[in-house]
């Protein structure tokens, strides 16, 4: 009777190469899929244990301290402008009040959602125009911006900040062209030897589609729980059953392939006598794969690049990535103390304001 429990030890699929039995190139091309396909799953797992730590560690601490950090701000704000209202403050003094004020309320707004503030703002606007009609104007640049760099036309309601909504229309633009593209070259009378390539490229799909599927027909075959008239062996039949129709659905061959040795339908001389031709199947089968682990990991990466204003130069790896959130939560931490301890003593004492404003520069703005 065949062992139906996978087994828990590592299961090497690879083709192993003896004296005797030397290896060909395919099946060398073979067993390095397999390995590169190891190392990015393993990869891939890194990433989403990480991403499951970054995202407690989001919820629980960084999160929270952007609340208290937007809370001093706030206090900030209305000191500043309770000053500004009240107190004799010189011109110089005034400007960079003005200053302070509305780069305060900016990130308020636009970072934590505190539209309260859009009355402050629009007080110390020497243009009277208000922070709607401000932001109104910015998206437009920015949507005429995106429009003219790749070729894309947004529509209205469309938000501009929104870079899921971007990625999607500049992907269907990147599709319509493939379309166009593809159209335009049907269209075309084709020769002899492209007619011959684009055959050869359909029978290689067949071939592909059937390799794999004799794979999971194999599994299925022995394993189906219909079949099973024991209910503890129909149980585990079943559960098997699940990971063989999911890896079948993800076009997962390694997986197959790791479950028919687990079972014991496949062993290391029937995996060195697959024929080349399915070889070949297989190991195109094993690149599509190991592109599907490269996108996760790099989907994954994106996400995070984004939150903490990493530049897509920069090397980063999972633990990279917890350093680096742990870095701007301790830093988040100290500026949110500083800053709470800036309003006691504004607040305790109005000439320790004047004279932290005496020494305050406004930073000039680049284009």
């Amino acid at each position: 009777m065949s062992n139906l429990n996978p087994s828990k030890h590592k299961l090497v699929v690879g083709i192993e190469e003896s004296v005797t039995k030397p290896l060909t190139p395919t099946q060398r091309k073979f067993n390095a899929n397999i390995k590169k396909i190891e190392k990015q799953k393993a990869l891939l797992t890194q990433w989403q244990v990480t991403a499951d730590a970054c995202q407690q560690d989001v919820v629980k601490k960084l999160q929270p301290l952007k609340r208290i950090f937007a809370d001093h701000q706030a206090e900030m704000v209305h000191i500043f402008d309770h000053t500004y209202n009240t107190q004799k403050l010189t011109k110089a003094q005034k400007e960079k009040m003005q200053h302070l004020i509305s780069s305060l309320c900016i990130e308020l707004i636009d970072g934590h959602g505190r539209d309260e503030f859009k009355a402050i703002y629009n007080r110390y606007q020497d243009d009277d125009e208000d922070f709607d009609t401000q932001e109104q104007m910015r998206d437009e640049m920015l949507r005429n911006m995106l429009e003219e760099a790749f070729g894309i036309q947004l529509d209205d309601d469309t938000d501009i900040n929104d870079q899921d909504a971007i990625a999607k229309k500049l992907f269907e633009k990147q599709e319509a062209m493939q379309q166009q593209a593809e159209e335009n070259r049907v269209q075309r009378r084709k020769t002899a030897k492209q007619l011959a390539k684009e055959a050869k490229a359909q029978e290689e799909q067949v071939g592909i589609s059937k390799s794999i599927q004799a794979v999971y027909r194999q599994l299925v075959g022995v394993l189906h729980p219909d079949r099973e008239p024991d209910a503890a062996e129909r149980d585990r039949k079943t559960a098997l059953m699940q990971e063989i129709t999911v890896a079948y659905e993800k076009k997962d061959l390694l997986k197959l392939l790791e479950l028919q040795l687990s079972v014991e339908q496949i062993n290391q001389d029937s995996i060195y006598n697959i024929a080349e031709e399915r070889l070949k199947h297989f190991i195109k089968v094993l690149d599509a794969q190991y592109q599907e682990l490269k996108e996760e990991v790099a989907q994954i990466e994106i996400g995070y690049r984004s939150m903490l204003n990493i530049p897509y130069y920069e090397s980063l790896t999972p633990k990279r990535l917890l350093q680096l959130l742990k870095d701007d939560i301790r830093r988040l931490d100290y500026q949110s103390k500083q800053l709470a301890e800036d309003v006691r003593l504004f607040k305790q004492d109005p000439s320790y304001l004047k004279l932290w404003l005496k020494n305050y520069q406004i930073e000039p703005d680049y284009y």
